[in-house]
């Protein structure tokens, strides 16, 4: 093996069978035309999940991702390999080359946007470069004995006089929080947020809270460590199932196209599709195991029901919304 899955005598001899294939009619040979669709298909299916992870250095994750994300044009693949200084087997590694680099373009920005920084100016940006690093400095308070609750109801009882802003919205902002009750649905709604603990959001926070920086960067110290402790165990299990129907994925996938029944081939395609909805949601699960606290941690840190922290973020987001939109 040569690093590509694939002996230079197993990708000639592939590379004559794939260009046969293309040649053929199927209604002149249906049953060698068949049997060639369904050998090539699953060695393309095998080579275009493991290309990735070999030559790309794709994790197994990314490589299911990216193998789901490809796999609805393998037959387009196949049909399009013509007569060149290539063999298959090189073809398809530039086929992944190109396509592996558009999906990771496309999962960082997916990625960005999940966990889209929220500025001083109370917009998102894509790009944290141009973020505002100039923070609230007063008294230095030692809070370092504080849990993750008793800091929290330090920050919305306690504030200071002087504001330091920069534009109409950051003002808009710093005055809504003046009040005890909107503080506390700031607080919910920055626990509830992503990993954002970037040196210029914090930065922003502590201006419109009007905190001592040092107070605002430890409340996010202590709200990152209960976001890991809370849901590694969770992580770790959701993993674990996601890897368990991801195997059972290339199984059935591996039997669809080596099945001829026509009816239980629908069958087992059926299956695929439903297990397929659960792989999905289960990848979803663990990106919001990622995100910010529950909304029963939220409730347990504060002292307030789940109802009440979900009123909380709902309204403390629909107020933002109203500041930062567009007149």
């Amino acid at each position: 093996m040569n690093g590509f899955y694939l002996t230079e005598k197993e990708d000639s001899l592939f590379t004559e069978l794939v260009l046969e294939f293309n040649a053929m009619n199927e209604e002149d040979c249906p049953e060698r035309y068949t049997e060639l669709e369904n050998r090539i298909h699953e060695r393309t299916s095998v080579l275009l999940y493991m290309i990735p992870m070999q030559i790309f250095f794709l994790e197994e994750e990314d490589a299911g991702e990216f193998f789901l994300d490809i796999q609805k044009d393998i037959g387009w693949i196949i049909s399009s390999f013509r007569i060149s200084g290539l063999t298959y087997n090189k073809y398809l590694t530039q086929i992944c080359r190109y396509r592996v680099l558009r999906f990771l373009r496309r999962k960082a920005k997916d990625i960005s946007l999940e966990n889209a920084f929220l500025f001083s100016d109370m917009t998102i940006h894509e790009n944290y470069v141009s973020e505002n690093c100039l923070a609230y400095s007063s008294r230095n308070e030692d809070v370092s004995g504080m849990n993750l609750s008793e800091l929290s109801y330090h920050i919305i009882r306690n504030q200071n006089k002087e504001t330091l802003v920069f534009n109409k919205k950051e003002k808009a902002v710093t005055e809504m929080l003046r009040r005890p009750m909107k503080r506390r649905q700031f607080i919910s709604f920055l626990l509830s947020l992503p990993e954002t603990e970037t040196a210029g959001f914090i930065a922003g926070i502590s201006r419109l809270l009007r905190m001592d920086i040092g107070t605002v960067s430890r409340f996010y110290t202590l709200r990152h460590e209960m976001l890991h402790r809370n849901n590694a165990a969770t992580i770790e299990e959701l993993e674990m199932i996601a890897g368990r129907h991801w195997t059972l994925l290339v199984k059935m996938r591996r039997a669809i196209y080596i099945e001829y029944d026509e009816e239980k081939k629908k069958e087992l395609s059926m299956k695929y599709k439903k297990i397929l909805t659960t792989y999905m949601q289960r990848r979803k699960d663990i990106a919001r195991a990622h995100s910010g606290l529950s909304h029963r941690a939220i409730s347990e840190v504060l002292g307030i029901s789940r109802s009440s922290v979900s009123y909380d973020i709902k309204t403390m987001r629909h107020a933002l919304e109203e500041i930062t939109s567009p007149l």
